[in-house]
């Protein structure tokens, strides 16, 4: 198994925050004059690669050790965003593609975010040097973004996720505010900064690997944030599923079974789409051979085409999806094939006119990988939910 180190070292006058307490190192006792070595520690709570708690921003908000230690855990979701400007900001636009968190936990009990959001803008490269305090930063609406794909979790290489220093000209408030961390320390969400190695991560994961991360804090009782050991690990793939064969001219071709978490990102994946009204990315994950069947409407469409038509023409009138609420999720394995249920709220724009119309249905859609290694959607049910 490989181990990704993503954390600074820390060292007497390292690089810290403008403002914060410098980092001292000393030694306190030797072997020599005293039977054992011992360091002194003299540094303040976000010194080196360092996790922020929401107290940090906000009197009142929770402290990190309020906060689950399932929250310091997930498989990373990485952006590349070494393309910004140095003192740029980090827009919504650039953070569109990422994929919602997910959450772990079993159908219908309180659970956190599966995944991490790692934002790898390659300013460690610049450690240690002037030019690492002119690092890209989250504007608002970025922030939000973050917030509202479900993250409570966002580690990037950089010394904050806000300007690091005051004045209108790099986005910071006159007022020395600091938006992106009360939009994320608001809504519960902790802030890693000062990372390092993420190429590794990076790598990893365009390579076809999923990456485990781990950004456990110190136990320190009331600490607006404190020094982290940010690690990485690169997970096995999921074991192959003998199962299933599609044979070619020379061999059959094994097809991988399907993984939990594989089906929950593809449904996020569908039901991002369809709250979007993103007709493209909403029937690209169909097969062409996929069936639909609706009721109490008594709708049986034998294919994606069918059913295209149908969308097509309920948007010719109108139709758009206004709210989309998903709940009760189950998903049951079955090799390469796998089945989805939800309990799914939608409010929806009935004609041009703005009448809407409310449902409270269960959603049932059956997933498939196909032997590309995609996962598509082969069949859709809906049907009343029980008053």
């Amino acid at each position: 198994m490989t181990w990704f180190d993503l954390s600074v070292p820390l060292r007497t006058g390292m690089p810290v925050y403008p403002g914060d307490p410098e980092v001292r190192i000393a030694s306190a006792l030797t072997v020599e004059a005293d039977g054992a070595n011992v360091l002194s520690l003299a540094m303040g709570s976000h010194s080196g690669t360092h996790a922020d708690a929401p107290l940090h921003v906000g009197d009142g908000w929770a402290a990190l050790d309020e906060l689950p230690l399932s929250l310091f855990g997930g498989v990373a979701e990485i952006v590349d965003i070494r393309g910004v400007a140095r003192g740029g900001a980090i827009t919504a636009a650039q953070l569109a593609g990422i994929a919602p968190a997910g959450m772990t936990g079993n159908p219908g009990e309180p659970g956190n975010p599966a995944r991490i959001l790692l934002l790898h803008t390659g300013c460690a490269a610049a450690w240690g040097t002037d030019e690492y305090l002119k690092h890209p930063w989250l504007d608002a609406a970025a922030a939000q973004l973050i917030v509202d794909r479900g993250y409570r979790a966002v580690g990037l290489d950089a010394l904050s996720v806000d300007p690091s220093s005051p004045g209108a000209s790099d986005g910071r408030p006159a007022d020395g505010s600091f938006p992106a961390h009360a939009i994320l320390a608001g809504n519960g969400c902790i802030i890693v900064e000062n990372l390092t190695g993420l190429e590794q991560v990076q790598r990893a994961r365009e390579a076809g690997s999923d990456v485990e991360v781990f950004l456990f804090p110190l136990n320190i009782p009331g600490a607006d944030g404190a020094p982290i050991r940010a690690v990485a690990r690169r997970l096995p793939a999921p074991e192959l599923q003998p199962a299933v064969l599609y044979p070619t001219a020379l061999q059959p071709t094994v097809i991988r079974a399907l993984s939990r978490q594989e089906v929950q990102d593809a449904a996020d994946r569908l039901v991002a789409a369809f709250a979007a009204t993103d007709t493209e990315a909403y029937f690209a994950a169909f097969s062409p051979q996929a069936t639909f069947i609706f009721h109490p409407e008594a709708q049986s469409l034998g294919s994606r085409s069918a059913y295209r038509a149908l969308w097509d023409n309920w948007l010719a009138g109108g139709w758009r999806v206004l709210e989309c609420r998903s709940s009760e999720q189950d998903i049951q394995l079955l090799g390469a094939t796998a089945v989805f249920s939800h309990r799914v709220a939608t409010t929806v724009q009935i004609d041009r006119e703005g009448g809407r119309d409310t449902s409270d249905e269960r959603e049932t859609i059956i997933f498939s990988r196909a032997p590309d290694g995609s996962i598509v959607c082969v069949h859709e049910h809906l049907s009343a939910c029980p008053q």
